[in-house]
């Protein structure tokens, strides 16, 4: 199990790098206002396995945050379909609240990744019908109000190999701040 544990903290890692890997993009679960699920496409921008936490960017004025700040909790998924394994996770949200620790992450974070947050709609607004209309952008103009870090705290890891030689699954969950794994069937 100690094996498996060590594999997925890897994916992870090399999702959270530079560079692209199976484990970058990732699919998010949030439990939309109306009760519906939600789905959406996040990029993985940090794994830290001591703190046992993801960590992801997005716009403030998302749907997803809002979701998120009424119900924290929220799964996630990807797949390495060359090697026919995926991982699947739970666990509780925080919108970043430390105001430096948002800023260092603002200030070390690519250029072109950074123009995203400086859009005057929020996303998912309807466009206006008009070239002539305009939104109106208030705050900061280089987009930092717009930026939000999401830190995803881990409670389950599901990780299934279906590849030739795999062909297993195993399932870890955390109590009293310890990972405990057993081995489920495909």
């Amino acid at each position: 199990m100690q094996e498996i544990y060590r594999h997925i903290w890897q994916c992870l890692t090399a999702g959270a790098s530079p560079g692209q890997s199976p484990f970058t993009m990732w699919q998010l679960a949030t439990n939309g206002a109306d009760g519906v699920p939600q789905l959406r496409t996040i990029v993985l921008r940090a794994a830290d396995e001591a703190r046992n936490t993801l960590t992801f960017h997005t716009d403030m004025r998302s749907v997803k945050v809002a979701e998120l700040r009424a119900d924290p909790r929220l799964s996630m998924l990807a797949a390495d379909l060359v090697k026919l394994q995926q991982i699947r996770l739970e666990g509780r949200a925080e919108i970043c609240p430390d105001e430096a620790e948002r800023s260092a992450i603002w200030n070390s974070a690519r250029p072109h990744t950074l123009i995203l947050y400086q859009a005057p709609l929020s996303p998912g607004t309807p466009l206006p019908h008009s070239p002539q209309a305009t939104a109106v952008s208030t705050g900061r103009h280089d987009g930092y109000d717009n930026f939000c870090v999401v830190r995803a705290t881990l409670s389950k890891i599901d990780y299934l190999d279906i590849s030739p030689a795999g062909h297993q699954r195993a399932v870890f969950t955390r109590s009293d701040n310890h990972w405990q794994g057993k081995r489920v069937a495909p």
